[in-house]
């Protein structure tokens, strides 16, 4: 009982120091960026073309660059607060789960800027321009600026969750919840959901970008099963393999 009680105070000091190293590094970083906050709102506003912002109240260019800055900072410290809570949790992770660990951040990382680029250059122009266009056939757009950045900021993220998908796919299929077979008969149903929700989120009646936005998404999802297949190949040839062995070492035994 006691040896339970000092493990569960051990599991709450680490997780403790994950969330002081977290913070620390997200403030840091955040008043690091918020010193270059206007780059980074030239940035996120160049979608928007000639089109002006506004404030509603005095605090809110203020709290505008505070909310460019953290979200910034957020997206540069992920790899480190993820590999901070990963490498805290290594410890009672089993050893099969221990080594698809190792390789699950730098993917996490490369995967999610892949989606933060392609949220920001394909999605967010698509998105602005049908919503504007229709919004100003009878009213004159002054968009706020604290109301503008959440919406991009939220798209972008949003698509970086989404290009998450292979690898969510991939490490389901590792701990054996899913598997290639299962995929690919529920094919179908996937690609009617991706579709679904990429046209919520770039809510336009033009089908060719519909079809543009959505297929990067569907080659996610093929690119999931092709991995995952060939993971189920190589595992079965050592399987394979194996059993041979132990045949052999059976028969040489008898």
């Amino acid at each position: 009982m006691i040896i339970n009680y000092v493990k569960i105070i051990d599991r709450l000091e680490r997780v403790r120091k994950v969330l002081a190293l977290s913070m620390m590094a997200l403030v840091v970083v955040t008043g690091v960026f918020y010193f270059k906050a206007d780059v980074l709102v030239q940035l996120l506003t160049k979608p928007l073309g000639q089109g002006g912002l506004i404030f509603l109240s005095p605090m809110e260019g203020f709290m505008t660059k505070m909310k460019v800055a953290f979200f910034s900072a957020f997206i540069v410290c992920l790899p480190l607060i993820l590999w901070q809570s990963i490498r805290h949790a290594i410890p009672i992770l089993r050893p099969a789960h221990k080594r698809i660990v190792y390789w699950v951040i730098p993917v996490a990382t490369l995967l999610f800027a892949a989606g933060i680029l392609f949220g920001y250059m394909i999605i967010i122009p698509i998105t602005l321009k049908f919503l504007l266009d229709t919004g100003q056939q009878y009213m004159v757009a002054a968009l706020s600026a604290n109301l503008y950045f959440s919406f991009v900021i939220m798209l972008i993220l949003v698509m970086g969750a989404v290009f998450e998908l292979p690898l969510i796919m991939v490490v389901l299929a590792l701990v054996k919840i899913i598997s290639s077979k299962t995929l690919k008969g529920k094919r179908k149903v996937a690609y009617l959901g991706i579709v679904i929700v990429t046209a919520l989120l770039t809510p336009t009646p033009d089908v060719f970008t519909l079809v543009a936005a959505s297929l990067p998404v569907l080659g996610l999802y093929e690119l999931s099963i092709l991995l995952i297949s060939s993971y189920e190949k190589v595992s079965a040839r050592k399987k394979q393999s194996l059993v041979q062995e132990s045949d052999i070492m059976h028969e040489w035994g008898g």
